[in-house]
């Protein structure tokens, strides 16, 4: 056990949808890591956030863990795929949380939200970074911030040769957002965890 395996173990919580964790996995459902799971729910405790902006629903996992902080919190998600957005609902009405979410079937290219939110959680087409944290950002409350998941690619972000076309281009359009956010503000925090976590401070 190296260093930061024994970081990631010590980050790592019980798993409390247990049946939702199963199911991303049998069904290859791409979902948060736990221990970037970890440091986003505590982010949301530490910044008293009380409303969120999900861009990627999937099947509601993240956005289920993201209002299990607190009875207070208010998601607002968007989703582009039919079945996951079907999926989520359910999963939403199974955990009594519907009265609390606003979920959108849509591109988040494209769709019209409204509201100001305390955070916004991108997690959605990597390639669109950029896109989304220019689209969004305007509905940030003063003091609000932005997550980012999956910033390294599943190690794909520091390959120097990269055959697949498509990927290279995702790469590399993925190592500039990296580095745009990081020449255009001030406040910004990218933490090794998980698949890596983009925390953007404006």
């Amino acid at each position: 056990m190296n260093e930061n395996q024994y970081i990631e173990k010590l980050n790592i919580r019980d798993e409390i949808f247990p049946e939702l964790y199963q199911y991303a996995k049998e069904n290859r459902v791409p979902i948060i890591d736990s221990d970037a799971l970890n440091i986003v729910k505590n982010f949301i405790k530490l910044k008293s956030v009380k409303s969120i902006l999900e861009v990627g629903t999937a099947i509601g996992y993240s956005g289920l863990h993201m209002l299990s902080v607190s009875d207070d919190i208010q998601l607002t998600t968007i989703e582009l795929n039919e079945a996951s957005y079907k999926i989520a609902n359910e999963n939403f009405n199974t955990y009594k949380v519907q009265d609390r979410v606003t979920h959108i079937h849509g591109d988040a290219k494209e769709v019209s939200v409204n509201g100001k939110f305390d955070m916004i959680f991108i997690d959605a087409s990597k390639g669109n970074n950029l896109l989304f944290l220019e689209k969004y950002k305007p509905l940030l409350n003063p003091g609000g911030f932005i997550i980012v998941d999956n910033i390294l690619l599943r190690g794909l972000i520091v390959q120097e040769t990269i055959d697949n076309k498509n990927k290279r281009k995702l790469k590399e359009k993925v190592d500039r957002f990296n580095h745009y956010v990081k020449e255009n503000f001030d406040h910004t925090m990218y933490f090794n965890v998980g698949d890596g976590l983009l925390v953007i401070t404006v």
